[in-house]
């Protein structure tokens, strides 16, 4: 299976970019990092693929963590540290879940070409 570096970093970015999310308190841990990588090069060959694309990566990603997120929970989300107020933080927060931290830093991050 063949996983190139542009790939590799993508999905670095992805993990990273989840880890340091203001919505995000716990859950991207290496063992889920583990599960990605091992996941992605599993989707490739059942796509008749013989490398990893960035939807895949994506794919895998939607698989792998939303069950694992835990949310933040207002009183400790990191803004409050810059003067963020626990009531805007609150409202922020009001119904975020792990789905909806995916797909924003799936947006946010850049997709290989």
């Amino acid at each position: 299976m063949k996983l190139s570096p542009d790939i590799r970093a993508y999905m670095h970015n992805i993990v990273v970019f989840m880890r340091m999310h203001r919505a995000v308190a716990s859950g991207v841990t290496p063992h889920a990092t583990r599960h990605l990588y091992a996941l992605t090069h599993s989707l490739a060959p059942l796509h008749g693929l013989d490398f990893v694309t960035p939807s895949l990566v994506a794919l895998a990603v939607r698989k792998i963590y939303p069950h694992r997120l835990v949310i933040v929970a207002p009183e400790d989300e990191m803004s409050l540290q810059w003067g963020s107020e626990v009531g805007a933080v609150k409202e922020y927060l009001d119904g975020i879940t792990g789905e909806d931290v995916i797909e924003d830093v799936l947006e946010r991050v850049e997709t290989p070409l």
